[in-house]
């Protein structure tokens, strides 16, 4: 069977919602730095670049008062579709650090 080019094959329901969110390295939790979202889903988000951010770091992602783990899975390059984005993965998904009315978008 062949996948055909475009195809999206993501298990869980996105939205795209732009969010003002804080982020800071794990290991060092007091140097937080402002960010946003550009889509989310309960398992994780699309942010906008933010300098510095690898691939493999793992970050604290705040949203008001809620607060969770997560893991950068992919830096877009320079020249590709995702460029000026990371995207990030929740080491916590039992947690939902997102707006209330967006869990019902993402059941």
């Amino acid at each position: 069977m062949s996948v055909g080019v475009g195809l999206d094959l993501r298990k869980e329901s996105r939205v795209a919602a732009v969010l003002p969110i804080k982020i800071s390295p794990q290991d060092q939790p007091t140097r937080v730095r402002p960010a946003c979202t550009c889509e989310v889903s309960s398992r994780g988000a699309k942010l906008m670049k933010v300098d510095g951010i690898g691939e493999g770091d793992v970050l604290w992602i705040t949203r008001h008062t809620r607060r969770a783990k997560f893991r950068v899975v992919w830096v877009g390059v320079t020249g590709s579709e995702r460029a000026g984005q990371i995207g990030v993965e929740s080491l916590e998904p039992e947690k939902f650090i997102w707006d209330d009315d967006l869990r019902g978008k993402l059941a």
